[in-house]
Order: C-alpha cells, then sequence, then structure tokens
C-alpha cells in the first residue's frame, strides 16, 4: 500500500529504520531472509539507496533552503 503523500517521507523513514534493524540484528548475524521475495525487496532498497545517494547534496540543499525559508509546522 502506497503513503499519503502528506506523509510519505515520515512513513517511509520509519520503515527504513525497521529493516536497518533487520539488517544489523539479524542478517548480519546470520539468520536468513524470509523468502526470495524479501531478499529482491532488500536489492531494490539498495538500488534505490544508490540512486538517493546521487542526488544527495541537491537534496540536503532543498532541506535546509525549505527549512529556512518556509514555515513548517513541527510534528513529533
Amino acid at each position: 500500500m502506497s503513503n499519503m503523500s502528506y506523509c510519505r517521507f515520515h512513513n517511509t523513514a520509519q520503515d527504513l529504520d525497521e529493516c536497518l534493524e533487520v539488517i544489523e540484528n539479524e542478517i548480519f548475524n546470520g539468520e536468513p531472509l524470509g523468502s526470495r521475495m524479501e531478499l529482491e525487496g532488500l536489492q531494490r532498497i539498495l538500488d534505490i539507496a544508490e540512486e538517493i545517494e546521487r542526488y544527495r547534496e541537491d537534496l540536503e540543499d532543498y532541506i535546509h533552503e525549505s527549512i529556512n525559508t518556509r514555515s513548517y509546522e513541527e510534528h513529533r
């Protein structure tokens, strides 16, 4: 299911935090992923991360500029 556009990045970041926890605590401790689909999903995450990394500098500039020039409601 897709994330709502107003919370897409927030929700995806939380999901990626959970994935990182699995990588650190399970995969690197020798526990296998449950299916080929999960392995393919992990590979897709790596591919997407590589694509996003290409935009890192521009995205960081965008984030800092947006924080400094726009008014955002704080969410916790």
